[in-house]
């Protein structure tokens, strides 16, 4: 009976047991997984205030509010570590931000395109309340609807946002896509202005800059203007870290919109800090200049900065979806951010873990799930890792046949190192042996003035020979290399006809040719300046006179230019020489080929090759005419962008033409930032007769304190290579001395790369290494001496 009862007792516990052991398999697992959750959660919470903000592009005023939020501490007070990115190469902020390589970005209508296709993106505001996007065209130009645009070439971001704007305005017009030739945008207005595009997508709050300073007629296509009125600008994140964080996202905003309201009180102290932490090569000029468009574009006298209207986006989706850029709409109800708890998620779920913590005892069960999670993981994994084979595979190709390409292209290179290396040695050493062995004699015990006079002209001679063939070779060189990049100046070509009328001049009395003359002819109906790359033009035909002056030995030769239509200037170097016979023509583009073995100065036959390469890079053109013993015109078209009116018209028979007498500059400081002693006292002997004060500063430093105590410099010639510091940075750092001064770059680079940014630090203008007295002295009138300039 006992035994009986024991039974039936053991029995009970045992399905007692049994049913705890089944109701602890369902519940436990719940459990576990919330558990798991919860300290996945305070892990991700550990780290949730190091975050990364994207910008859409390049570090300037566009940005201030997010520099000031930083820099002023409000991010630091909202308890937030905030890293701000310039934008990379081939991406964008709303891609960064989906990668999760971002927390947070900025982007323009674009982001709610991208919320209709399904991206779980959240607008946080939109700091712009209209879009500065717009197309710019040339006033020359017949284009003044988006309907004139139609088979025309039209420069387009693919990553910029802003694309989103005009091709909205192309669809609400009834231009479809293929109606237009869209080309990627290269963010500079170079294509503009070289014809080569017909429009280009542009900021108003940047570009425009550039061409009024310039004086550059153009137009503006506004979508504004065709019913397109979109925020820019709109700070946002993803669904997943407003749901995450919404503490987190509450407080970056609020220190956000505090940042901007900062820097838009405090626009120079926001440009100072953009110059120098944030390096930015734009002037003071343009960064002020852009502060005040954007303070236009956010409008923070009529309405608080960053306020969104619920019912203009419900517009914005229409005219998208009308446009043809969506395919259908979804709720913005999960788009327009509205702050719903000032405390995150995590905040509330202490309580919670600690009620069913006493319930965790089951840790077999806790395995298994760990191992069927692991198990689920690992396929997981190993299916994104088969995606990414495939995904590698074919960048692996891609790579392949860039390599390829890349290994062509070398091929080509080592092809020209060899062939320029096998012509170089004689062609620079030919005229060294000169130019060291007249030295030599100079330095005779028993040298007669005549002879002085003599080895002084051959060494003189030589020496421009040289200069001439290393001008070719760095030109070349920098052609194939792609390193060459155009720099835009007003030109006024009766000025540019003097200075090379003067520079044909010296040529010519270099090598004994004084009885040939010169004439030059300038077309009365140029009565404008141009806008182009000054130096490109004049190394241009700095290579055509030295050919004309190498070949022709008696008669003339002449500068010609006249407009050959609205959008091209036609130039011209005639010459009484020998001509070229149709054997030679067929090579004449080729370098290393010697067109003439009686040719004494020299046999790489540069000057053409690079001169047409120059010209093609000009997006022009080049022809000869020749005719055998009468002589030779080399003819040659560029585009050109009109100016207003010509400034100032220089008699051809003046003295600029005939003599490079020296502007008097009397009371007239100039600091010379140079350390090598040997260019500072070159300098200081061509300013000798101006008489004008010369002060020397040796390093970057020196020129910096000297500014700082004297404020009597009228002109800085500044070097852009110093012992101590880059010439850029410190002109950067005169600047914010002194605005008003005169700075002029000296320098040996002339790629162009290094001229435009001393020009965005500040500098008016430059002169290249080896600096000739025709190039200073015009520098000098144009700036001091204005009633003598030309």
């Amino acid at each position: 009976m006992k035994i009986s009862t024991i039974s039936k007792k053991h029995s009970h516990t045992n399905r007692i047991n049994t049913a705890g052991v089944i109701v602890l398999k369902k519940i436990l697992p719940l459990l576990l997984l919330f558990l798991v959750g919860f300290l996945a959660s305070s892990a991700y919470g550990k780290n949730s205030n190091t975050i990364v903000l994207q910008l859409k592009w390049k570090h300037q005023f566009q940005f201030a509010g997010y520099y000031a939020a930083l820099e002023k501490g409000f991010y630091e007070k909202a308890g937030l570590n905030v890293e701000i990115r310039e934008l990379p190469s081939n991406t964008s902020a709303i891609d960064e931000v989906l990668s999760g390589r971002a927390n947070y970005g900025v982007a323009c209508s674009d982001l709610l395109v991208q919320y209709m296709n399904g991206k779980p993106l959240v607008l946080l505001a939109p700091i712009f309340q209209s879009s500065p996007s717009v197309l710019l065209v040339l006033a020359s130009s017949n284009i003044y609807t988006p309907g004139d645009l139609v088979n025309k070439t039209i420069e387009l971001s693919a990553k910029g946002g802003g694309t989103t704007d005009i091709l909205a305005m192309l669809g609400v017009e009834g231009i479809k896509p293929s109606q237009i030739k869209a080309v990627s945008a290269s963010f500079s207005l170079n294509r503009l202005l070289n014809g080569q595009v017909d429009a280009t997508e542009a900021y108003l709050t940047n570009e425009p800059y550039f061409l009024d300073k310039f004086g550059i007629p153009y137009r503006v296509i506004s979508p504004k203007k065709y019913g397109i009125d979109f925020y820019a600008e709109c700070l946002f994140t993803t669904q997943e870290e407003v749901k995450r964080n919404p503490s987190r996202t509450n407080r970056f905003l609020e220190a956000s919109i505090k940042g901007w309201e900062y820097a838009l009180q405090n626009p120079e102290e926001i440009v100072k800090l953009i110059q120098t932490k944030y390096k930015s090569t734009k002037t003071t000029e343009h960064l002020l200049n852009e502060a005040q468009r954007v303070k236009e574009f956010i409008q923070p006298d009529f309405i608080n900065i960053g306020h969104s209207n619920m019912g203009r986006w419900k517009q914005m989706t229409e005219v998208l979806l009308r446009a043809g850029l969506i395919s259908k709409t979804r709720s913005l109800n999960n788009f327009v951010y509205e702050p719903k708890s000032t405390r995150d998620t995590i905040s509330d779920l202490p309580w919670i873990a600690g009620i069913f913590t006493a319930a965790i005892i089951g840790l077999l069960l806790f395995h298994r799930w760990r191992i069927r999670k692991r198990i689920n993981k690992h396929n997981l994994i190993t299916r994104q890792q088969r995606e990414q084979i495939e995904q590698l595979t074919h960048e692996v190709d891609m790579l392949r046949k860039g390599l390829e390409t890349v290994s062509l292209r070398n091929n080509e290179l080592e092809a020209f190192k060899d062939m320029l290396l096998a012509n170089l040695s004689f062609e620079i050493r030919t005229p060294l042996n000169t130019i060291i062995g007249y030295s030599e004699l100079l330095n005779g015990p028993h040298v007669k003035p005549q002879q002085t006079l003599h080895y002084t002209k051959e060494i003189n001679k030589s020496a421009t020979v040289l200069q001439h063939q290393i001008d070719n070779i760095l030109d070349l060189s920098k052609l194939e290399t792609h390193q060459l990049k155009l720099v835009y100046q007003r030109i006024n070509l009766q000025d540019l006809f003097g200075t090379l009328h003067a520079l044909l001049l010296n040529e010519l009395r270099i090598f004994d040719k004084d009885h040939i003359a010169i004439q030059t002819f300038i077309d009365e109906e140029i009565d404008f300046d141009i806008l182009s790359d000054r130096n490109l033009i004049r190394n241009i035909f700095t290579k055509l006179i030295n050919n004309s002056v190498k070949f022709t030995p008696k008669g003339y030769i002449e500068l010609g230019c006249k407009k050959t239509n609205d959008a091209m200037l036609h130039f011209w170097v005639q010459d009484s020489g020998p001509g070229i016979s149709n054997s030679q023509l067929e090579t004449l583009y080729e370098p290393f080929t010697q067109t003439n073995d009686s040719n004494p100065y020299g046999s790489l036959r540069l000057g053409l090759p690079v001169v047409k390469r120059l010209i093609d890079f000009l997006n022009g053109r080049i022809w000869i005419e020749t005719t055998e013993n009468l002589g030779t015109t080399v003819n040659f078209e560029i585009p050109y962008t009109p100016i207003g009116t010509r400034k100032r018209v220089t008699a051809k028979n003046g003295k600029h033409f005939l003599l490079q007498e020296p502007p008097q500059l009397k009371n007239k400081t100039i600091l010379i930032v140079e350390d090598i002693h040997s260019n500072y006292f070159l300098l200081a002997k061509m300013l000798e007769d101006t008489g004008c004060s010369i002060i020397n500063a040796k390093r970057g430093s020196e020129a910096i304190e000297i500014f700082s105590t004297n404020h009597n410099v009228d002109m800085v010639l500044m070097d852009l290579r110093l012992a101590d510091m880059d010439g850029i940075e410190v002109t950067r750092a005169i600047r914010q001395i002194d605005t008003k001064v005169i700075i002029v770059a000296q320098t040996a680079y002339s790629s162009g790369v290094k001229i435009n940014l001393s020009i965005e630090a500040g500098c008016n203008d430059f002169i290249t290494k080896p600096v000739s007295r025709v190039d200073l002295f015009n520098i000098l009138r144009k700036y001091l001496s204005p009633e003598g300039a030309t």
